[in-house]
């Protein structure tokens, strides 16, 4: 999966639960067949996992960006070859 996608869906993870969030507050059940409880809580849990992730992990979009992370973990593995 290349970096743009990666980068996608970390950021509609955490705009889904917080639209959901939004439509519970308002009164409307987002996701049918599911009790309310239920969905409030697959919610905020996708909301806190997808927001915590998003901020753990670095988001090499431009291929700038791509090409130093390639070039860093090229000398890291060098490094390490070095170090046996």
């Amino acid at each position: 999966m290349n970096q743009k996608a990666i980068a996608f869906v970390r950021l509609a993870l955490p705009l889904y639960a917080m639209i959901n969030a939004l439509l519970l507050s308002l009164g409307y059940n987002p996701i049918p067949f599911t009790p309310e409880k239920v969905d409030a809580f697959l919610t905020g849990l996708i909301g806190v996992v997808s927001v915590l992730w998003a901020w753990w992990k670095n988001n090499n979009i431009t291929p700038e960006a791509q090409k130093m992370q390639r070039s860093l973990d090229d000398k890291k593995a060098y490094n390490r070859l070095n170090d046996l």
